[in-house]
């Protein structure tokens, strides 16, 4: 029995086309989904390595800068800590050349201004001192050195008549969260 060769290549080029439409096909759609699949989960993985690298690099940025963050800190406490800024400012005047005859305490709300944002708070000291005028310049520069924000609101003073001495009335304003 002899096969017709045109008809035995056509069979086989038929069976051919059959295996590769059938089998080969859905395979290779497969394989261009998986490949579009790992392009977009290497461009995932990327963005977050990116995203995770810049966090790093703040954070080893934040790191090198403590002394910085410690003096923001320290301008603009979380904790008011009234006992040590009591103590301060008595310590500011004294050192200064002044005697605190009565300081007194009042806690403001925040105003709405865009300076200050809704969580810091303004801590309002009225102090009364007695001394020279100089001292009271002594006192001012220490609040203005001090790493603590000191605001002067309003100073008054008066003096004895024959007294080198002055009474002085102060607001010092400073801030905390």
């Amino acid at each position: 029995m002899q096969v017709d060769r045109p008809i035995t290549i056509a069979s086989i080029f038929f069976v051919v086309l059959l295996v590769a439409f059938f089998f080969v096909a859905p395979e290779y759609n497969n394989f261009k989904s998986l490949r579009t699949e790992l392009g977009q989960k290497r461009a995932e993985f990327n963005a977050q390595h990116e995203y995770y690298a810049s966090i790093d690099r703040t954070y080893f940025d934040l790191q090198s800068r403590v002394d910085d963050v410690k003096k923001v800190d320290d301008a603009l406490p979380q904790d008011p800590a009234m006992g040590r800024l009591v103590y301060s400012l008595q310590k500011y005047a004294s050192e200064s050349g002044l005697i605190v005859r009565d300081m007194a305490v009042s806690k403001a709300a925040s105003r709405n201004n865009q300076a200050l944002s809704n969580n810091v708070k303004e801590i309002i000291f009225s102090m009364d001192l007695m001394g020279n005028y100089s001292s009271l310049g002594n006192f001012i520069v220490s609040l203005e050195k001090s790493s603590r924000i000191f605001d002067i609101t309003n100073i008054s003073f008066s003096s004895a008549q024959g007294s080198t001495l002055g009474n002085f009335s102060v607001q010092v304003k400073t801030y905390s969260y």
